[in-house]
């Protein structure tokens, strides 16, 4: 795992107090960030519109949504807490709250938050839908079924119900079942990538072969660069087209070579994290840009940028870590300490 800089904003950059925008200002920009995808920008927005609006539902609610797509499963419990003491009747702010929990795995609690929520409103398909799948995980199959079915029966429109079902139709070797629930899931969203896999994977398992071979081509036109896509198919194509199968075992091989790249560029980062800890930042500098140019596009490129504009802040090269860090927020919204340094170089600039 590459090592990343942690910047300390404080021993860069002054506290400065500004004027503060009004929480609903703040919610409509954090639900507009949220929608973007930059997630780490909206928790830094909501945080605020909280502080201003601690009793306001809808605030809490965003916040908490954000968290939990961040990882921050109890701060986003807490927060779905106070909403549910706000709008005690409220079957959503239940079903929300069950979500968090069985997130962080309570799973008793949560169970015990969907039921609230469907005596509060028993036509409520994700209600029934969060408490199949956390029956499913706490293992009590004989109402599972039961749960899913009656969810898609009241959405007939939302995938995720026959896509969640079809996990747990799976776990109990209903391959069957399995293949129709996920013909449903890529029927409504038939860019959903991996359901085309699982459905590939399903066929496979009853020696459906070439319906096999369909889905698993439509996966790669979804995504050229699947490798999972690619191997399968070539180990379907193995006997029926071996010429196609060779191709594609090539291009497999290709994609695999990519990883040495990162290897490298994840040593080159080690490197520069070793000179950051020696509070040398011209040669942390020059290592993470060396590690960036290594690298291209792969799949470190985010994390990169952002370890490389947290080093140039250091050498006092703001305008050129703030360049950088952009580039790791475009690549990768979620990451905290890229948004927290750019909101710490702006409110620096506005002071100039």
């Amino acid at each position: 795992m590459i090592l990343c800089c942690v910047l300390n904003l404080g021993s860069i950059f002054a506290t400065v107090a500004e004027a503060a925008p009004t929480s609903s200002e703040l919610l409509e920009q954090g639900r507009k960030l949220l929608e973007a995808g930059r997630l780490a920008e909206a928790e830094l927005v909501l945080d605020r519109a909280e502080k201003l609006a601690p009793s306001d539902p809808v605030i809490l609610t965003l916040d908490a949504k954000v968290k939990g797509r961040l990882g921050e499963y109890s701060g986003a419990v807490a927060l779905l807490k106070r909403v549910i003491q706000l709008t005690p009747e409220s079957a959503q702010a239940h079903v929300d709250l069950a979500i968090a929990l069985a997130d962080s795995g309570d799973l008793n609690s949560a169970l015990a938050e969907t039921a609230t929520a469907i005596s509060i409103a028993p036509g409520l398909a994700i209600a029934h839908l969060n408490r199949a799948r956390i029956l499913d995980d706490m293992k009590q199959d004989r109402e599972v079924g039961d749960e899913f079915a009656l969810a898609a029966r009241l959405a007939p429109g939302n995938p995720d119900c026959y896509f969640y079902w079809s996990i747990a139709e799976r776990t109990h070797g209903n391959f069957t079942k399995e293949t129709e629930l996920l013909r449903k899931v890529v029927k409504v969203q038939p860019g959903n990538l991996k359901a085309h896999l699982m459905l590939a994977n399903s066929l496979l398992d009853q020696n459906r072969t070439a319906e096999a071979v369909a889905e698993l081509r439509i996966a790669l036109a979804i995504d050229p660069n699947s490798t999972q896509a690619i191997y399968k198919l070539s180990r379907a194509l193995l006997k029926t087209d071996p010429e196609e199968s060779k191709r594609l075992g090539s291009r497999f091989d290709r994609l695999k070579a990519q990883n040495s790249v990162v290897e490298r560029a994840k040593a080159l980062a080690n490197e520069a994290f070793h000179a950051f800890t020696l509070q040398d930042w011209r040669e942390s500098v020059r290592l993470f840009s060396e590690a960036v140019e290594t690298c291209g596009d792969c799949e470190i490129e985010s994390t990169l940028h952002r370890d490389l504009g947290l080093a140039l802040c250091r050498e006092g090269q703001i305008e050129r870590g703030a360049e950088e860090l952009r580039k790791a927020l475009a690549l990768s919204p979620e990451d905290r300490d890229a948004a927290k340094a750019l909101e710490a170089i702006r409110v620096l600039n506005k002071t100039e």
